[in-house]
């Protein structure tokens, strides 16, 4: 009768023991993942200041460049 308690206490332990690792591994995934969608936004960013500067420069020079690449920035973190 001891045995059975014992490989019922070992089949549990195995089991919570999977299930952390599971866990673990999710919560792995959930934070790569949210690492991509921080930088993709930063990247959005940058590439809409980038355009927003060079399209303000060609129409209104140093002070057209500032204006666009703010408007860039706005409009990259849409």
């Amino acid at each position: 009768m001891s045995y059975s308690v014992m490989n019922a206490g070992n089949s549990t332990k195995s089991q919570a023991t999977k299930s952390l690792k599971t866990l673990a591994d999710l919560e792995q995934n959930r934070d790569t993942t949210n690492k991509g969608i921080k930088q993709q936004k930063k990247n959005s960013q940058m590439s809409g200041a980038a355009s927003g500067a060079m399209v303000g420069a060609s129409v209104g020079g140093p002070w057209g460049a500032v204006i666009g690449a703010s408007v860039g920035l706005l409009a990259g973190s849409l």
